[in-house]
């Protein structure tokens, strides 16, 4: 309710001036596949007009009014949300379906590559022996050589994830060990398979490629994720990021000590906070510790699940965001 409360507050005041309260409105029932982007660009001709007021009012903290079944009443400049409480007469509206544009999903593609993830039991295919010359870094379009580790179930066209293995990941708060960073680098393709090693070429280069590199069986990088509501409310940490960043903000990936079999599925809206301290002139005169509403740092969507991980996509950030804050999966 606080939510609907702040949404219909914070868009009172954008159009503050604009209608009076007779002016002419229809009632929208969101169905499934509807987006805040599509929404807007069907409606009042502006995509950008309901995530920019989302992503600049700090107070809006989930968008979950996004999800099938929640009314909509459409004006001609702006769109509200309908209270439950309201008594309305929905209105069919006979316009043609929503347009498929870039920014109704959230792209993978643009942020340079796989996002990567964190893995206890590190397993590969083959690993990346050499190339046609003597330079260090390879890139799209290179010939190089990789020697599998069973090369009978391999045959010329198939395709491997390279990856690169990183740091060793620690709990921020526990120290429990939580995996090694894997780091997808690119995709390669076999191309002839000969004694002792194959003949690959790289197709796809996010990052730089070194010898050494791992293999594991491709899998195509999810180029756009819908928002999703929680199975259950959820509560955990960010343990590290893609960037290897001190501080993280918005568009930057995240790793976070949820997964799978926490119920976390990709899709999942994160709201990220941060405990709030007492100041000192407060606890002064109190005996016990007082605690305080936590800080709202932003928000993520869980772009994929590993069995007790997740990697993050940060789509709001209003502070700046560090390893060991603290996520939770909400449910409306």
């Amino acid at each position: 309710m606080a939510l609907k409360k702040a949404l219909v507050l914070a868009l009172v005041l954008l159009a503050a001036g604009l209608a009076s309260a007779a002016e002419e409105s229809r009632i929208y029932t969101i169905k499934k596949g509807d987006t805040l982007w599509g929404i807007s660009e069907r409606f009042i001709k502006d995509p950008l007009y309901w995530p920019n007021l989302w992503a600049n009012n700090p107070d809006i903290r989930n968008p979950h009014f996004i999800y099938p079944g929640q009314k909509l009443r459409i004006f001609p400049d702006r769109i509200e949300i309908v209270g439950a409480e309201e008594s309305i007469e929905e209105v069919a509206i006979k316009t043609q379906p929503i347009p498929s544009v870039v920014s109704e999903s959230i792209s993978i593609k643009g942020m340079g590559g796989g996002q990567g993830f964190l893995d206890k039991h590190i397993s590969s295919v083959g690993t990346l022996v050499d190339t046609t010359d003597n330079r260090i870094m390879m890139g799209t379009g290179d010939r190089v050589f990789v020697e599998l580790t069973d090369p009978g179930r391999v045959t010329p066209g198939d395709r491997f994830t390279i990856f690169h293995l990183g740091e060793k990941v620690n709990h921020p708060a526990t120290g429990e060990f939580l995996g090694y960073f894997i780091n997808d680098v690119g995709i390669l393709q076999i191309t002839e398979l000969h004694a002792e090693v194959a003949a690959a070429q790289i197709t796809e280069a996010n990052r730089e490629i070194t010898r050494g590199a791992l293999l594991r069986p491709y899998k195509p990088a999810p180029r756009e994720v819908a928002l999703k509501e929680a199975v259950a409310p959820l509560t955990g940490t960010i343990v590290g990021s893609r960037q290897e960043n001190l501080a993280l903000a918005q568009h930057m990936i995240a790793y976070i000590d949820l997964g799978s079999e926490d119920g976390l599925q990709a899709g999942n809206l994160m709201i990220i906070s941060r405990p709030r301290t007492a100041s000192e002139i407060a606890m002064q005169t109190r005996s016990r510790p007082l605690n305080l509403p936590e800080t709202v740092l932003g928000a993520g969507v869980i772009l994929e699940t590993q069995d007790q991980s997740a990697a993050m996509l940060i789509i709001k950030s209003v502070d700046a965001i560090e390893r060991g804050d603290r996520v939770h999966a909400e449910m409306r």
